[in-house]
């Protein structure tokens, strides 16, 4: 039998136990990593990879739909609210989510035209493009357009630039490695694979360029600059600078003759824009009509969905000049 002295000394024991352990009561909810949103698809594909195995960050606009215009429903604004960190392309892309950003008090807004090492393309007053370097932090406002509509000075379709991309995945893996640090040395081993991918894909889609780069091809609209300056080949002419705008007689004209001096070539339309003036202007045309999707409509979501992405766009661009 147990003594009364030797009970009360096991009790004191168990007690001091507890009082040392480690405690458990932390609510689990506070030890997720954040809930990200993204503004578009392929900025999500590049999050993805950053995030493999952590967590899956959601995208506001819905497959197909334009970022130059969008118009935010309830439910978008809940999922805003409901985000801890915003990465998005910046106002001079989606002027419809700067207003929202700004009264999303608890959510963090990362602009991502403005991450360090991102390369910004510059319009002039015609539309076409001059070559500039910018590390970071621009003044996206130069001309008060801020409208994505490429009437401005800077080209907003930096995810169509696989070093922007790698820049990008460096920006969302740093903030997220600060705010979730239990988590900081995943993000950077996913950035690590992610820029080994991309490192594969630049040397895939040369070499597969290589033979067309110098034949004309003509696109939707003026999004493909970064991707065409990235892989060197030849974009001749363009149906419109706003895919919500048509072009004028004039302008339509003028492609057409470029296309009869071009011959036999490819025009490229985008999934969620068939407007009939394209087969007006190629009928009697020795012209093939193909797809180009900026927006990554038909891209599955996952880890390696970005590169798979890029290596549409050329593999679609290869494949139409080669036929």
């Amino acid at each position: 039998m147990v003594s009364n002295k030797k009970l009360s000394l096991i009790f004191s024991l168990v007690s001091l136990l507890f009082i040392s352990a480690p405690a458990f009561s932390k609510p689990l909810a506070d030890e997720q990593p954040p809930k990200v949103l993204t503004s578009i698809k392929p900025v999500q594909l590049i999050a993805l990879a950053v995030t493999e195995g952590i967590t899956k960050p959601d995208v506001l606009l819905p497959p197909g739909a334009s970022p130059h215009n969008h118009s935010l429903r309830p439910s978008d604004a809940r999922l805003l609210q409901n985000a801890d960190v915003m990465f998005w392309i910046g106002p001079d892309m989606e002027v419809f989510l700067e207003k929202m950003l700004a009264n999303a008090k608890n959510t963090r807004s990362v602009p991502l035209m403005s991450a360090e090492g991102i390369h910004i393309r510059r319009y002039d007053d015609e539309g076409h493009d001059h070559d500039h370097d910018h590390d970071h932090h621009h003044d996206h406002h130069a001309h008060g357009e801020g409208c994505g509509c490429q009437h401005g000075e800077h080209d907003a379709h930096i995810w169509l630039s696989p070093e922007n991309a790698i820049a990008m995945a460096t920006a969302i893996s740093s903030t997220l490695s600060e705010m979730d640090p239990v988590n900081a040395e995943q993000y950077s081993h996913n950035l690590k694979n992610f820029i080994s991918k991309m490192n594969k894909v630049d040397e895939r889609n040369r070499l597969k360029m290589a033979a067309v780069s110098k034949r004309p091809i003509f696109v939707f609209h003026d999004a493909y600059g970064y991707l065409q300056e990235h892989y060197q080949f030849n974009i001749a002419g363009h149906f419109t600078l706003n895919p919500e705008q048509q072009p004028g007689p004039r302008h339509l004209a003028e492609l057409r003759e470029k296309l009869l001096k071009s011959g036999k070539t490819c025009v490229f339309r985008e999934p969620q824009f068939e407007p009939a003036y394209i087969d007006k202007i190629v009928h009697g045309l020795d012209v093939k009509v193909s797809l180009l999707d900026p927006l990554a409509m038909d891209i599955p979501e996952g880890p390696d969905a970005y590169p798979e992405f890029i290596n549409g766009l050329v593999d679609n661009i290869v494949d139409c000049l080669e036929q």
